[in-house]
C-alpha cells in the first residue's frame, strides 16, 4: 500500500470505531489539555509531564493492540495493562535516545565556539548536524517498528529492525511527515481565529490527539503490511 492509503485507510478506520477510539483516547486528551496550564515554573509541572508521557503510552499501547490484536477490553485494567505499557516505555525512551541523541549533542557543540578555534568548532558543528538530519530523518523510521512489536508482547529484537525494517522507512517518515503538516495547516490559523485562551486549548488538543491516534494506527497497520510480507517470505 502507498502512503496515502495507509493514512486514509487509517483515518477511515477510526472514523469507524470512533466510539472505542474515543474511550481510548479521552483520557490522554484530558491530561494534554489540563497540561497546557500548568507553568514551567511550577511545582506540579515535571508530574503532570510524566503522567502525561505515562497516559500517552497507555493510548499508544491500548491503540496497537486494538488494531492489531482486535483486543477491544481491559484498556485501563493495572493487571493487564502494566507490563505491556513499562515495556513500550523503556523501548520508546531507547529510541528517543537513539534518535535525538546527536541533537543534544549538537546543541551542546555551539558551546565549542568558546573553547575550540572558530575553523575548527564550526567543522565539528557542522558534521553532528549532518548526523543529527540523518537520525531525525533514518534513524526513527528504522527502528519504529519495534514499537508496535512491545505493545502486542511480541519479542523484539530492538537493532535488528534496521535491517529488517528495509522497504517500510520511507513509509514511516512520510506518515509522520504528512501528518504533522496536515495538522500544522488545521490549528495554525484557528489559533490566529480563536485566539490564545481556552476554546484554543480544547480545539488544539482535541486534533492534536486525532493526529496523535492516526500517525499511531498507521504504524499499526504498516507494521501488520511488515509482518505480512515477512511471513510470506519465510
Amino acid at each position: 500500500m502507498k502512503t496515502t492509503e495507509i493514512i486514509s485507510s487509517q483515518f477511515n478506520y477510526i472514523n469507524n470505531n470512533s466510539k472505542e477510539l474515543l474511550n481510548i483516547c479521552f483520557p490522554y486528551f484530558l491530561i494534554f489539555s489540563i497540561s497546557y496550564y500548568v507553568s514551567e515554573d511550577s511545582l506540579y509541572f515535571i508530574p503532570v509531564i510524566l503522567i502525561e508521557y505515562i497516559v500517552a503510552a497507555l493510548m499508544i499501547v491500548n491503540i496497537h493492540r486494538y488494531i492489531i490484536l482486535d483486543d477491544k477490553k481491559n484498556y485501563y485494567s493495572f493487571s493487564k495493562r502494566l507490563k505491556p505499557t513499562f515495556i513500550y516505555i523503556c523501548y520508546s525512551l531507547l529510541l528517543l535516545a537513539v534518535s535525538f541523541f546527536p541533537m543534544i549533542l549538537f546543541g551542546v557543540s555551539f558551546f565549542l565556539i568558546d573553547v575550540l578555534p572558530i575553523p575548527i568548532s564550526l567543522v565539528i558543528i557542522g558534521i553532528l548536524f549532518l548526523i543529527m538530519i540523518f537520525c531525525l530523518f533514518l534513524v526513527y523510521p528504522s527502528f519504529a517498528l519495534n514499537l508496535p512489536m512491545a505493545a502486542v508482547g511480541e519479542k523484539v529484537e530492538f537493532f535488528k529492525m534496521w535491517k529488517l525494517s528495509k522497504g517500510f522507512k520511507l513509509t514511516i517518515f512520510l506518515q509522520f511527515l504528512i501528518i504533522t503538516i496536515i495538522l500544522l495547516l488545521i490549528i495554525t490559523p484557528l489559533y490566529f481565529w480563536l485566539g490564545d485562551n481556552l476554546l484554543w486549548n480544547l480545539v488544539s488538543s482535541f486534533f492534536g490527539v486525532i493526529a496523535y491516534a492516526l500517525l499511531v494506527s498507521c504504524l499499526s497497520k504498516t507494521y501488520l503490511l511488515w509482518k505480512e510480507k515477512n511471513i510470506q517470505v519465510m
